[in-house]
C-alpha cells in the first residue's frame, strides 16, 4: 500500500489501479451531486450570505468581471472555452504524462488532488452555494449560450449547487506546482503561473464561481500538496 502511495504500479495493474481510483473519485462525486440535488433554494440563500459576506470586505468583484466580456462576444467565447478545455482536459493530460515519464510525481499529483477531493466534497455536501448564475441576481451565464455547453455541464454528472470551493481553480494550481517543480523551462513555467490565473477570471466572468470561491480553491490545492508531501515525508522515514 505505501508503494502505492509514492509510485504508480508497474504495467496494465498500474493503469487498473488508476482506473479504480478515478472510478471511485466519480462515484463519490455521484454520490454528493445526489444528496444535493433538491437543494437549490438552500444553495441559493448560501449564495446571498456569501455575496454579503464579500460586500461586506469589498470583493464583490463578479458583476465586474462580466462587464469585462460585455459586447465582446469573441471574449466570452475564449472565456467559455477556456472554462473546459482549460481543465479537465489539462488535469488529464499531466497526469497520463506523469503516469508515463515520472511515477514518482504521478503519485504526487493524484494524492494531491484525491485530498482535495476528500476536502471539497463535504463541503459541497455541508454547504451547497449556487454560483452566480443560478441566482436571482442578474448575473449572465456565458457558457450556456456556448458550443461547450454539454461539456461544461454534462447532465447526471455535474453538480450545478458546488461553487464554494473552486475545483477548476484548486485542481489547477496543484497541477501547476507539481509541473513546475519538473522543469525549467521557461514556458512551461510561465503556463504554471499564467493557467490558473487566468481560470480565476474565467470562472468569474462566465458566472460560474464567486470571488471567495478562489482562495477557497486555493487552500483546497495547499492542504491537498501539503498532506501528499507529508505522506512523502512518512515513507521515507519510516
Amino acid at each position: 500500500m505505501t508503494s502505492l502511495l509514492l509510485r504508480r504500479a508497474p504495467g496494465w495493474r498500474g493503469v487498473g489501479v488508476e482506473a479504480g481510483v478515478v472510478a471511485l473519485a466519480l462515484l463519490a462525486n455521484l454520490l454528493v451531486r445526489r444528496l444535493t440535488l433538491d437543494d437549490l433554494p438552500a444553495a441559493t440563500a448560501n449564495a446571498h450570505s456569501l455575496l454579503a459576506l464579500q460586500e461586506r470586505w469589498g470583493l464583490d468583484w463578479e458583476h465586474a468581471a462580466q462587464r469585462s466580456i460585455d459586447g465582446l462576444p469573441w471574449l466570452g467565447t475564449i472565456a467559455s472555452w477556456w472554462y473546459v478545455w482549460g481543465y479537465l482536459p489539462v488535469v488529464g493530460a499531466a497526469l497520463v504524462v506523469l503516469f508515463v515519464r515520472w511515477p514518482h510525481d504521478y503519485a504526487r499529483l493524484r494524492n494531491a488532488l484525491l485530498v482535495g477531493g476528500i476536502v471539497g466534497l463535504p463541503v459541497y455536501a455541508l454547504y451547497p452555494v449556487a454560483p452566480p448564475r443560478l441566482t436571482d441576481l442578474g448575473y449572465a451565464d456565458t457558457v450556456r449560450s456556448s458550443v461547450v455547453d454539454g461539456l461544461a455541464r454534462p447532465t447526471d454528472v455535474a453538480n450545478e449547487i458546488g461553487a464554494m470551493p473552486s475545483f477548476h481553480v484548486g485542481y489547477l494550481v496543484v497541477v501547476s506546482v507539481v509541473v513546475w517543480r519538473l522543469t525549467r523551462r521557461w514556458w512551461v513555467r510561465a503556463w504554471c503561473l499564467l493557467q490558473p490565473l487566468v481560470m480565476c477570471w474565467v470562472v468569474v466572468a462566465t458566472g460560474n464561481h464567486w470571488v471567495l470561491d478562489l482562495p477557497a480553491g486555493l487552500a483546497l490545492a495547499l492542504v491537498g500538496l501539503a498532506v501528499a508531501g507529508w505522506i512523502e515525508q512518512r515513507a521515507g522515514t519510516g
